[in-house]
């Protein structure tokens, strides 16, 4: 019994040592991947995620072009795969690719895509720290480098200013790979908690402006686009010339009664 607890063991002992050299091999030819091959890696790798080229002529053109091991080519290609997923990888990446390949979604995809890679990274750290019994300290500061810009307080205002980037992103891409990316993107939409300020205005200031405007818009000098169905008083919106949240005061002289187009022209003109 104890010769075949013995035989046991060594078994053990070799198959883990055989799984050491697997990844110590591996992490070693990542490791030692230049900056150039990076660049590529991602290039190369974002293409086969948006659908441009296969996954197996990713790998050949990092291997004939760029001289990156077929093992190495196909281990950076899944990774981006997995962070644009938000999903657990195990396979190692420098710090500095890692940094790269963040930087460069942050960059070319929206901030879902972002919020995705960065779950999937923190995910790769717990891994790698559990498995293999160490701190991933350089990871750790990738992952707070961009996450420290995730994590600021979701507000009403950040959401549209981040939405607006968003959409000048997209702007610039082509239509074909913007609807590609549509295709990949999930078609339900994200709920998320936001902070919002709310400032109690004053009834009487609003009520008065309106009566001074008398259904006429008191920037172009228009009626009011339509009636309100429920009590039938021209729609105007009254806004503040200096804005509450800029320290405005809710006073009849920092106000005008608007039509909508004029006040979207004001807030985005």
């Amino acid at each position: 019994c104890t010769i075949g607890s013995d035989f046991l063991s060594h078994d053990k002992l070799l198959i883990e040592s055989l799984v050491y050299q697997v990844w110590f091999y591996s992490f070693f030819s990542i490791a030692q991947i230049t900056q150039a091959q990076i660049l590529a890696a991602y290039k190369v790798s974002k293409e086969v995620f948006i659908g441009d080229i296969k996954r197996s002529e990713g790998v050949l053109l990092l291997s004939n072009t760029y001289s990156l091991n077929k093992a190495s080519a196909g281990d950076f290609i899944n990774c981006l795969k997995y962070m644009m997923e938000g999903r657990i990888f195990h396979r190692a990446m420098s710090h500095t690719a890692m940094d790269y390949f963040i930087g460069s979604i942050a960059n070319d995809f929206s901030s879902d895509a972002l919020g995705n890679a960065l779950n999937a990274l923190q995910q790769h750290i717990d891994y790698w720290e559990a498995h293999y019994k160490t701190n991933a300290i350089s990871m750790r500061k990738v992952l707070d480098k961009y996450q420290g810009n995730t994590l600021k307080l979701v507000t009403a205002e950040s959401l549209q200013l981040q939405l607006e980037q968003d959409i000048a992103k997209s702007t610039n891409l082509s239509s074909t790979e913007r609807l590609k990316r549509i295709n990949f993107s999930n078609p339900e939409p994200k709920k998320l908690m936001i902070s919002v300020t709310v400032y109690q205005r004053n009834h009487h200031v609003i009520a008065e402006r309106l009566k001074m405007a008398a259904g006429i818009c008191e920037k172009c000098k228009m009626k009011a686009p339509f009636m309100k169905a429920k009590d039938g008083t021209p729609y105007l919106e009254v806004h503040h010339k200096q804005r509450l949240s800029d320290g405005g005061l809710d006073v009849l002289e920092n106000t005008m009664a608007l039509c909508p187009n004029c006040h979207r022209e004001l807030h985005f003109g």
